[in-house]
């Protein structure tokens, strides 16, 4: 496996908006770091100019769009952390990349390279933006769980712009609350993914050895239909017209979607709010009263007092938190499966 670093000067005015696979002057299959964890036939067809059937919708652009503007802010709030930043050029970005192949290599650029305070050596950094649960997952349960593509995309940046496999750094911010974290992935693990993920492209690479960039030629799908990679591929109705035509009538967990109408939602929500609105108003009442009485019982020698024939106690929850960053850091993620496990729960709110 060989690693090179090139000029990105052939890709136009901006090196970030590239295809996530495309076929070079030089016949070489290039696959954009970012999409490694992309099905293999939908990368194929954006090699060989398929156009987008199901393009990303103006939402998911403004997602995207921000996510890209917030990242030199992460940057910036680690330098003010006591980190030592070097941030990637915008305008004329290294291009790091790994062959997987004779003809195939996956490339891209790195976000920053740095050095965290105190101790340790220049890692890359890869910054990430997520939605607050999101956030919550990856803290959680660790990337290589949550956002395994992100561990394979800096393994590449890795290996890329050292020529060898150092621990790597996923900083990521919450989007809702403005938050920033980061983890740090040891060595071996960023070899371990880079590992698997040329693994699967490597097959990829091979389609290309034997068929040459034939757009009819097509390798196999990753997924199935029915799940939310399909779904939210931009070539889905070349690739599964009868899936694209469709509604989808599964959630991604497996369950049939109950039919609801515009009448019994609108009847939902007036309900909800009436049902609200009746109780707000004893509640708002009941912590105004228990705020007044915790104040009043910090003035008191003891914790308990008696009104009116009525126990009043002044208690204290005491509760535990675990470091996700050291408890990521030491297990490998098949040990943290079994220790932190995940549990999905569903509710409604109405704003």
């Amino acid at each position: 496996m060989t690693t090179t670093i090139e000029s990105d000067s052939d890709l136009g005015a901006d090196p970030y908006s590239r295809p996530n696979a495309r076929f070079r002057e030089d016949g070489v299959l290039e696959i954009r770091a970012s999409a490694v964890g992309d099905c293999r036939r939908a990368l194929w067809y954006a090699a060989t100019g398929h156009p987008a059937t199901n393009p990303p919708s103006e939402s998911a652009l403004t997602t995207m769009e921000t996510g890209t503007a917030l990242e030199p802010v992460v940057l910036r709030a680690m330098e003010r952390a006591g980190w030592e930043i070097h941030p990637a050029d915008r305008k004329n970005p290294q291009l790091v990349s790994v062959a997987i192949g004779p003809a195939a290599l996956i490339s891209g650029h790195p976000d920053a390279t740095g050095v965290m305070p105190i101790f340790g050596g220049e890692a890359v950094i890869e910054v990430k933006t997520r939605n607050p649960d999101a956030f919550k997952r990856w803290q959680m349960l660790g990337a290589e769980r949550s956002h395994p593509n992100a561990v394979a995309q800096a393994a590449v940046y890795t290996l890329g712009a050292f020529g060898e496999m150092r621990d790597a750094v996923i900083a990521c911010m919450d989007t809702g609350s403005r938050t920033w974290d980061y983890e740090v992935i040891p060595a071996e693990r960023l070899t371990t993914a880079l590992r698997d993920a040329s693994k699967r492209l490597g097959q990829l690479a091979a389609h290309h050895a034997l068929i040459g960039p034939d757009p009819d030629s097509l390798p196999d799908r990753d997924f199935t239909a029915e799940s939310w990679q399909c779904r939210s591929c931009p070539f889905l109705a070349t690739c599964q017209p009868e899936a694209a035509a469709q509604p989808s009538d599964i959630e991604e967990d497996g369950r049939e979607v109950k039919e609801v109408n515009d009448d019994d939602a609108r009847r939902a929500v007036s309900d909800y709010l009436s049902a609200q609105d009746a109780v707000r108003g004893p509640e708002l009442a009941k912590r105004a009263a228990l705020d007044t009485l915790r104040a009043w019982m910090t003035g008191q020698e003891s914790g308990k007092a008696e009104i009116d024939g009525h126990t009043v106690s002044l208690v204290q929850s005491r509760r535990y938190t675990v470091d996700h960053r050291k408890l990521n850091a030491l297990l490998d993620p098949e040990t943290r499966a079994e220790i932190v496990t995940e549990n999905l729960s569903e509710y409604v709110r109405v704003s």
